[in-house]
């Protein structure tokens, strides 16, 4: 075999590693499905398709990011992490929910350790 035929697998192993490396970087983190799928209600992020992949916007203004497709769920889950750690607190077995004026417009109560483990892991709070 010739160089150039070695040439041509190598670089076809190196686009399909390369490949495989960013579809499995830019997937979302795992979620608790019970507790997000609570708390998306009141998350003001969502994500809204466009021809060009997807773009990050809030209910509550006029904000709207369009990151990269590669990066679009690590910014949408910083954004929910930030807006968690400021409207998110957990006391007991109950997860409270603040608005903006820090009145409490809703609770979660856990139905196990995995859940609570799982808020607290991923917006940050105590």
């Amino acid at each position: 075999m010739k160089f150039s035929k070695y040439f041509i697998v190598i670089l076809a192993g190196v686009f399909f590693i390369l490949g495989f490396n960013t579809l499995q970087n830019s997937k979302p983190a795992s979620k608790n499905e019970r507790i997000y799928s609570y708390l998306k209600q009141h998350n003001p992020y969502y994500l809204e398709k466009r021809i060009g992949g997807f773009s990050i916007l809030s209910k509550d203004d006029s904000i709207k990011e369009k990151p990269p497709i590669t990066e679009v769920y690590h910014r949408l889950e910083t954004l929910e992490q930030g807006w968690g750690m400021k409207h998110l607190k957990i006391s007991n077995n109950t997860l409270n929910i603040y608005n903006d004026s820090n009145k409490i417009i809703d609770k979660i109560d856990f139905q196990n350790n995995d859940e609570k483990q799982w808020t607290q892991k991923y917006y940050n709070i105590k």
